[in-house]
């Protein structure tokens, strides 16, 4: 009892004293300081890390659930294992709580175990280690623009202080500040450091000037009061200059007048300014530059070699680089360009033919190009044509100087689809239809445009710069003008057609029969006919045998030569005429209705009349089409059609003429027949097959010329030719009654299909007794056919009766229309148990050797029927089965109807009992005719 007792109370003060130690964890505040974070190794490898555990650093206890927060997101804690990285914080403490880390645990009641503020003492970073006789630090290249150095703040001195693997970065929230000469330049702005080290000229002297920095990060009292200072001595090194170069671009007229025959020096400070005299010339590709210190060049010589090799040259440029070697490997080599632009001037150019003349009705072209009337300058085989190809919008310019009209210039200009882009330059005008007068437009190209805002596609390779070159051409734009004269012809009066007179007309003026649109047609032009015949203006119209056109044309000629012309063509018609005589009357058959009413016409009639008929018939022309096979058309009726000829053009009067339709009907034969017919029918008289409706006074024709048609119409089967033996053969008879005249004979055909139905083939058939096989075991090679009893039977057999010795069975092929084939005769022959077959296999039963009553529905029983090898209570259906064991005593008596043996006795005193294993002997009696009994044994298993 004593023990028990002490045992709970054990228990109850750990309990307890557990629950109090959770709750004197919560809500904890600690402040911690490290002011060496540089020489932390928390792995002790002896490389310092920077690396504390804030369970170490603090004394806290680590409990289930706990997780460290980092409300600062400064990504230096690790939440699960407390570690946290110094030397990922950027900046020394500055206050108490600038660094805060919580510890969290659920188990507390705000979630908040612990707060530690970490104060960070102050680092500095190392300097690099210093080199040279001078110890420098860093040594660094002053690229401060000479021009504006007060706005450069190149060196940054954070690049003076170690950044190693295994050394912290410095605190970033130090200060810089200047400790040198205070007589240098220095501009200072926060960690970036400029200034400007003066040029010494010649020899190989490097400019350079050193600076000396401090940079203090301040600590935290009390925590970590101490400040951090690392002093830093930087080289500056002068970048060297080539100096700042000119480009100038030269008109091709400047260096023809001689303005630059001289050599000039390109380190004049025209060209050059503010470079080193230390540096030397690139040798260039054209022979100006070969000494290096040579700056002599001659821009005449270069423009008289381009001119040699390219006379078309466009522009050209060249460019000497000026070339200056650092003095120190913290420098870079540099380079100036002094470039001259060569561009080529416009030649002259000019109206080819001053001016172009028109006629105002000899202009063919809806449009026309004024760019082809230009002509170009030509020296030493190259044109100067402007342009040659695409082109700028504003490289040239068509406008109007003065005319009636700009001919719609303008219009075709801003019309895409009429000038495109590339094709400006051609300057459409429209002169078809143009007032006639004096018009002079002026083609100006301009040269100061074809570097501005210009893509490279469409640049010509003369006079263009190249693509990168984004100046005014220095050349001066050059136009000229073209001029265009329309002259006006004596009108000659319009075309004129479409005017009809009679041939009773005498003659009639010419002149006056045209089409002026209010105008006044000169009188002093000439006529003439379709044959180039001068005629006079009263012209005397002819006698004429039909209608007849006349066609001549009227001619003027202006002073300035333009020929004006206007083409009269009038008809003249007769008087009219229906045709000669009336009366006429023409017999049709009504199957044939298909006529021309204006072909029955007599004499020669004109073509301009309608006919008129029975049921308001009328024609929509002169032909009185009538055709049976068309039903858009009238069918035609009995009657009388009156061709009416209305008076001619110019004419007064009409005529008219008369046509009467007779219709005769031919016989009513009726429609095309077709019938089948089965072979074995033997034949068919075709006159059953016609419609009832169908007059029996006509006769048969054998249009096949088969030979098996009787003149009674009978068609006898076994006559038709088949020489493919086809089992569906068509042959074709036409039925005929003559017709009264003009109708043709009466007909129809007659389709007769026979059915020859192929034979079966079907041997004599063979089978054992055993087999017990039925009629519809018999294989047959056709899908459809019947089994007849007789040669001679109308019934075929519809069951399936078991076959039997020496019976004859009769198989005929049928289809679906129940036609035959001629009956093929079977012969059944059943063998008895020991008799064999023609092939030599004997007829024999043989019965298992083994039963096993297992339930595994294998030899559960003494089988008496096996697929596919022999079926004994069909074939022997007066069987009895006796089975005896081993002494002799009877154990089992069974005929159809007794349940197959199943290893159980049924004639014993034990009637039902299971037999015991052994083996088992057998008495099987057919009772059938010669068939003998046969006797075996078994093993009956257990």
């Amino acid at each position: 009892m004593k023990t028990y007792k002490t045992k709970l109370l054990f228990i109850l003060l750990i309990v307890f004293g557990s629950f109090g130690a959770a709750i004197a964890q919560c809500n904890q505040t600690q402040t911690i300081s490290i002011c060496d974070m540089e020489t932390i190794d928390f792995d002790n490898d002896g490389d310092p890390d920077g690396i504390v555990n804030l369970y170490t650093e603090t004394g806290i206890a680590p409990q289930p659930g706990d997780t460290w927060f980092d409300p600062g997101f400064n990504f230096a804690l690790d939440s699960g294992t407390g570690n946290l990285r110094l030397w990922d914080l950027d900046n020394a403490s500055e206050e108490e709580n600038d660094y805060v880390f919580i510890l969290r645990n659920a188990n507390c009641t705000d979630n908040q175990s612990a707060i530690i503020n970490l104060v960070l003492g102050p680092y500095s970073g190392e300097a690099l280690p210093p080199a040279g006789p001078n110890e420098v630090n860093v040594e660094v290249c002053d690229v401060a623009d000479p021009c504006a150095p007060e706005i450069l703040f190149d060196i940054n001195l954070f690049s003076a202080l170690t950044s190693l693997e295994g050394v912290p970065s410095p605190h970033l929230n130090g200060e810089w500040n200047y400790v040198g000469d205070p007589d240098k330049i220095v501009r200072l702005v926060n960690s970036n450091f400029g200034t400007t080290v003066a040029y010494i000229p010649g020899g190989d002297l490097v400019d350079q000037e050193e600076f000396e920095f401090t940079y203090t990060v301040p600590g935290l009292d009390p925590f970590c009061n101490s400040s951090a200072i690392t002093n830093v001595k930087v080289s500056v090194v002068r970048q060297v200059s080539s100096g700042f170069g000119s480009s100038f671009n030269i008109c091709e007229g400047e260096l023809i007048s001689g303005d630059f025959d001289v050599d000039i020096d390109l380190r004049d400070d025209r060209f050059l300014i503010a470079e080193d005299e230390e540096g030397v010339w690139s040798i260039d590709d054209d022979g100006q530059i070969t000494n290096p210190d040579d700056s002599s060049i001659n821009l005449r010589m270069l423009y008289d070699n381009l001119l040699a090799t390219n006379p078309r040259f466009g522009c050209q440029e060249y460019s000497f680089r000026y070339n200056v070697d650092q003095r120190s490997v913290a420098c870079s080599d540099v380079s100036t360009e002094v470039s001259f632009t060569f561009y080529e001037q416009l030649r002259p150019f000019r109206q080819s033919d001053a001016p172009a003349e028109f006629c105002s009705d000899d202009i063919a072209t809806p449009t026309t190009d004024l760019y082809d009337f230009l002509e170009f300058t030509e020296e030493n085989g190259v044109l100067y044509d402007y342009p040659d190809g695409s082109i700028p919008n504003d490289f040239i310019k068509w406008s109007l100087v003065s005319g009636p009209s700009d001919l719609r210039l303008a219009a075709n200009l801003a019309d895409l689809d009429i000038t495109p882009i590339d094709e400006r330059h051609r300057g459409i005008v429209n002169l078809q239809g143009a007032p006639s007068g004096t018009y002079i437009f002026r083609y100006t190209v301009d040269p100061k445009k074809l570097c501005a805002n210009v893509s490279p596609e469409i640049r010509l390779s003369p006079n263009f710069c190249e693509p990168e070159i984004d100046i005014e051409h220095p050349c001066e734009e050059m136009f000229t003008d073209v001029t265009i004269v329309i002259y006006e012809e004596d009108y000659a009066g319009e075309d004129t057609t479409g005017l009809n007179f009679c041939e009773t007309q005498d003659s009639v003026d010419l002149r006056s029969l045209l089409n002026t649109n209010g105008n006044i047609v000169d009188t002093e032009g000439v006529w003439t006919d379709s044959n180039g015949n001068i005629v006079e203006n009263i012209f005397d119209i002819p006698e004429i045998t039909g209608t007849q056109t006349f066609t001549f044309t009227y001619s003027t000629i202006s002073d300035n030569g333009c020929r004006d012309e206007a083409v009269l063509s009038f008809t003249v018609f007769t008087e009219a005429n229906a045709g000669a005589g009336t009366g006429t009357t023409t017999t049709l058959c009504s199957d044939n209705l298909t006529v021309t009413l204006f072909d029955l016409l007599q004499g020669n009639p004109d073509t301009t009349g309608i006919w008129t008929g029975p049921f308001g018939y009328t024609s929509p022309d002169h032909l009185g089409v009538f055709d049976a096979f068309d039903t858009a058309l009238p069918i035609l009726g009995p009657g009388d059609y009156v061709y009416t000829v209305t008076g001619n053009a110019g004419c007064s009067g009409t005529d008219q003429a008369t046509v009467t339709i007779e219709i005769v009907d031919p016989v009513q034969i009726g429609n095309d027949r077709s019938d089948s017919f089965c072979e074995i029918d033997g034949r068919v008289n075709l006159f059953t097959i016609l419609d009832n409706d169908t007059p029996r006074t006509g006769s048969f024709q054998d249009i096949e010329n088969t030979g098996a048609l009787t003149p009674e119409g009978v068609v006898e089967f076994d006559l038709l030719p088949n020489p493919d033996n086809e089992i569906n053969k068509i042959y074709n008879f036409r039925y005929v009654i003559p017709n009264t005249a003009p109708c043709d004979e009466s007909s129809l055909n007659v389709e007769v299909q026979i059915i020859d139905l192929p034979e079966p083939n079907v041997p004599d058939q063979e089978f054992c007794i055993l087999d017990a096989k039925r009629l519809d075991d018999i294989e047959v090679d056709v899908l459809n056919y019947n089994w007849y009893p007789t040669l001679e039977s109308d019934m075929p057999i519809i069951d399936n009766p078991l076959l039997f010795d020496n019976q004859v069975f009769y198989i005929a092929t049928v289809d679906a229309d129940n036609c035959e084939s001629e009956r093929v005769t079977v012969n059944i022959n059943i063998l008895n148990m020991g008799e064999r077959f023609s092939n030599g296999d004997l007829c024999t039963l043989d019965f298992q050797d083994g039963v096993s009553p297992d339930g595994n529905n294998q030899n559960d029983t003494f089988d008496l029927f096996i697929e596919g090898e022999f079926n004994i209570p069909v074939a022997f259906p007066d069987f009895d089965l006796k089975i005896y064991n081993r002494y002799g005593a009877a154990v089992y008596e069974g005929n159809r109807n007794t349940e197959p043996f199943r290893g159980e006795s049924n004639v014993s005193l034990r009637l039902g009992d299971d037999l015991p294993s052994g083996t088992y002997f057998y008495i099987f009696t057919p009772n059938f005719e010669n068939n003998f009994p046969i006797q075996g044994s078994f093993y009956l298993s257990r």
